[in-house]
C-alpha cells in the first residue's frame, strides 16, 4: 500500500525547464502526455461506473448517490489537499495520488468480477469516495506542477492544448472505449484505467523536482516575519492556518470570487441532470452519447486561444455563462431524444471548455505562486463541492418529478447566477 508523504524529504535545488520562447519544452510534453493518458482511462471509468451501478439498482436516488460519494471529497477535502500541495513537492505528490487512484480502480475491477454480491453497491460508494480523495490531491498538485514547467506568458496556450486533449481523451474517446469494453467484459474498463494511471505515473516521474514554493519576503520585512514565513514554507505552520490563508485570499478577490461562484452554480445545475443521465437516455446509448457530446468540448479547446485573443476573456466568460444554462433547459424540454441531447450537451461542453481555459489561465496569472495550490483548492472546494449537492438534489427531483425535471430546474438556477454576475465581471482585465 502506498503511504502518502506530505512533505518533501530532500533539499535538492529546484531545476527550471529551459524552454525556448516559441516552444513549451520537453517537460511540458511529458506532463501533457501523462495528463492525456490518465484522463483517457478516467473517461472509460466514468462511462463504465454508472453501467456497473445500474446492474445493482434502477432507483435514480441510489444511482445519483454514486455521484454524491465520488464528488463529496471535493467539498470536504479540497482545502486540506491545497494546503498539502503548497507544502509538498508537487511531482512526488502527483505520483502518490495517482498510485492511490490506481489501487481504488483495481478494487472496483475486482468488484465487477462478481456483480451478484448484495453489498456491491455500498462498496462502490466507498471506492468512489476514495477515488475522489485521491483525485483532489492530484488536482491540487497539478496547478503548481503546470506553472513549474510552463512560463506564465504561455499558460493560455498550454491550458488550451491540455483541455483539448482532455476533451478528446476523457469526454470523446474514453466513454466510447469504456462502454465498448464494458459490453465485452465488465472488468475491462477498470483494468484499462489502472494501466493508464501506471503509465502516467512513469511519465511524471521523469519530470524534474519542483520543490516547495517559498513565500516572498517583502523588502524591509522584520526578521520575525521572515522566520514565520520560512516556518510556514517548511511545514511547521499548522495545516489549518494554510487552509485559511488560501480561502481568505480567494474570498477577498472579487473577480476570482465571482468566477468561482459562477462555476459552482454551473456544476450544481449540470450535475443535477448528469447524475441520472444514464437512466434518462438508457444504458445502451449512454457511452455513445457522451462521446458524441464531447465533440463540443474538443472544438472549444481548439478555438479557445483564438476566441480569448479576439473577443477577450471577459466576453468569452459572459457568453459561456449565458449559453450553457439554455442548453441545459433544452435537454430537459426536448429530451430524451439521443441526437437532441447529444447536440445540446455538445454546446454545453464547448462552452465549459472555453470557460475553463479563460478562467483557469486568469487565476494562474493573478494568484501568487506560493498560494496557488491553496487558492486553487479553495475554488475547487466551492466549485466541485457543488457536485455531490447537485447530484443529491437532482436525484430527489428526478424521483419526484421525472428524469427531465433536474435539467430544467438546474438550467433556471444557472441563469439567475449568470445575471447576478454581470456587474462583477466588468473587473476582468485582459
Amino acid at each position: 500500500m502506498t503511504v502518502l508523504s506530505f512533505r518533501s524529504e530532500s533539499p535538492a535545488p529546484v531545476r527550471r525547464p529551459k524552454a525556448r520562447p516559441d516552444k513549451l519544452g520537453r517537460d511540458w510534453h511529458l506532463l501533457f502526455t501523462a495528463g492525456a493518458i490518465s484522463v483517457l482511462g478516467d473517461g472509460a471509468f466514468v462511462a463504465a461506473l454508472p453501467l456497473l451501478a445500474a446492474g445493482y439498482t434502477r432507483d435514480p436516488r441510489l444511482i445519483s448517490g454514486l455521484t454524491v460519494a465520488g464528488t463529496l471529497p471535493w467539498l470536504v477535502f479540497s482545502l486540506q489537499a491545497g494546503a498539502i500541495a503548497d507544502r509538498s513537492e508537487s511531482r512526488r505528490l502527483s505520483i502518490q495520488a495517482q498510485a492511490w487512484q490506481l489501487l481504488c480502480v483495481l478494487a472496483v475491477g475486482v468488484l465487477a468480477m462478481d456483480r451478484s454480491a448484495g453489498w456491491g453497491l455500498a462498496a462502490l460508494y466507498v471506492l468512489a469516495f476514495g477515488l475522489g480523495m485521491a483525485a483532489a490531491l492530484a488536482k491540487s498538485a497539478s496547478q503548481p506542477l503546470m506553472t513549474s514547467v510552463v512560463p506564465r506568458e504561455r499558460l493560455m496556450s498550454a491550458n488550451g492544448q491540455l483541455y483539448t486533449a482532455q476533451s478528446v481523451a476523457k469526454d470523446f474517446a474514453g466513454p466510447a472505449l469504456g462502454a465498448a469494453l464494458f459490453a465485452l467484459t465488465p472488468t475491462l474498463p477498470f483494468w484499462a484505467d489502472a494501466v493508464t494511471f501506471a503509465v502516467s505515473m512513469l511519465l511524471i516521474a521523469r519530470l524534474p523536482r519542483t520543490g516547495r514554493p517559498r513565500r516572498p519576503r517583502q523588502p524591509g520585512a522584520p526578521a520575525v516575519e521572515a522566520g514565520a514565513a520560512e516556518a510556514a514554507a517548511t511545514g511547521r505552520r499548522s495545516l489549518r492556518a494554510d487552509m485559511k490563508e488560501g480561502l481568505t485570499w480567494l474570498a477577498h478577490h472579487r473577480l476570482l470570487r465571482t468566477t468561482t461562484m459562477l462555476s459552482a452554480a454551473a456544476n450544481f445545475g449540470s450535475t443535477m441532470g448528469a447524475a441520472t443521465l444514464v437512466l434518462y437516455v438508457g444504458t445502451h446509448h449512454y457511452g455513445v452519447l457522451l462521446s458524441i457530446a464531447a465533440v463540443g468540448g474538443i472544438v472549444g479547446g481548439l478555438i479557445s486561444r483564438a476566441a480569448v485573443a479576439r473577443l477577450g476573456g471577459r466576453v468569452v466568460a459572459r457568453l459561456c455563462s449565458s449559453v450553457t444554462p439554455v442548453a441545459g433547459i433544452g435537454i430537459g424540454l426536448l429530451g430524451p431524444n439521443m441526437f437532441v441531447v447529444a447536440a445540446l450537451l455538445g454546446v454545453g461542453s464547448m462552452s465549459a471548455s472555453l470557460w475553463n481555459v479563460a478562467v483557469v489561465s486568469q487565476r494562474q496569472r493573478l494568484v501568487p505562486p506560493h498560494l496557488l495550490g491553496r487558492v486553487s483548492s479553495a475554488g475547487i472546494m466551492v466549485v466541485w463541492g457543488m457536485q455531490p449537492l447537485g447530484a443529491l438534489v437532482g436525484g430527489l427531483i428526478a424521483g419526484w418529478f421525472g428524469l427531465a425535471a433536474p435539467w430544467v430546474v438546474g438550467g433556471g438556477l444557472r441563469i439567475v447566477a449568470s445575471v447576478l454576475a454581470i456587474r462583477p465581471l466588468r473587473e476582468w482585465q485582459d
